[in-house]
């Protein structure tokens, strides 16, 4: 975590900042994909939508979402819970850690994985542990 809190650039655009993250995980033997499909959220919308990075060592996934908000969208956290990762990131480039950490537990007890919600402004980031249901 601290490679990404410390290494990516809170004032690029939103691809520029995804480029940034993806070669971290490259660089640390992860194989990633970009724009990973999930074909049907689930907020009755029927709408699909795609998580900005996946990234896979053996078995082992990473999800990341990148909001470049306040706060992370309810949406990011309904893409990250539908795929199972076994570790989900949540980064909000412009928000402060505080209201996004508020915000994420309104919604974490939907993720059965490890949680960091991270603030690339403040340089800062929080861990949450979920037990496996």
């Amino acid at each position: 975590m601290n490679e990404i809190i410390f290494t990516v650039d809170s004032g690029t655009k939103h691809d520029e900042t995804v480029n940034q993250i993806e070669q971290i995980f490259r660089k640390n033997g992860f194989y990633t994909t970009r724009e990973y499909p999930i074909y049907k959220l689930k907020d009755g919308s029927g709408r699909a939508g795609r998580i900005d990075l996946v990234a896979r060592k053996g078995k082992f996934r990473v999800a990341v979402e990148y909001d470049h908000h306040r706060l992370i969208k309810w949406k990011s956290f309904q893409k990250i819970i539908q795929i199972k990762p076994e570790v989900a990131i949540a980064i909000t480039g412009n928000g402060s850690l505080r209201p996004n950490i508020e915000h994420a537990r309104k919604y974490i007890k939907y993720l059965n994985s490890e949680l960091y919600i991270i603030s690339l402004r403040q340089r800062k980031h929080q861990k949450f542990e979920m037990a496996k249901v």
